[in-house]
């Protein structure tokens, strides 16, 4: 198998691009946890714990973005190189 054959997720950036959405994800679960447990309890807005769970969120979401726009550029790079490939009736076309 060639590697212009492979699918968009087997590329070391799509891999890249999952891992910071899933760690964005374990940010935000985290950021939550603290707020619920920690945070909550506490009597003031801008105490060390609440800090924390609104920084691990803002983390989180912006890693999530990230890691979503790192894999839609190499899905839309991967459809260009397939596009750009495929026979001069179309992509879908049945000539060869």
């Amino acid at each position: 198998m060639s590697s212009s054959d492979r699918r968009p997720g087997s590329s070391p950036a799509a891999r890249l691009g999952t891992g910071l959405a899933a760690g964005g994800g374990i940010c935000i679960v985290a950021s939550m946890l603290i707020a619920f447990i920690v945070a909550d309890h506490s009597s003031s807005d801008s105490s060390p714990s609440s800090l924390a769970a609104i920084g691990l969120g803002t983390i989180g979401v912006a890693l999530v973005v990230l890691g979503g726009a790192v894999r839609a550029v190499v899905s839309v790079a991967w459809l260009w190189r397939r596009v750009r490939r495929s026979p001069q009736g179309g992509f879908g076309s049945s000539q060869h």
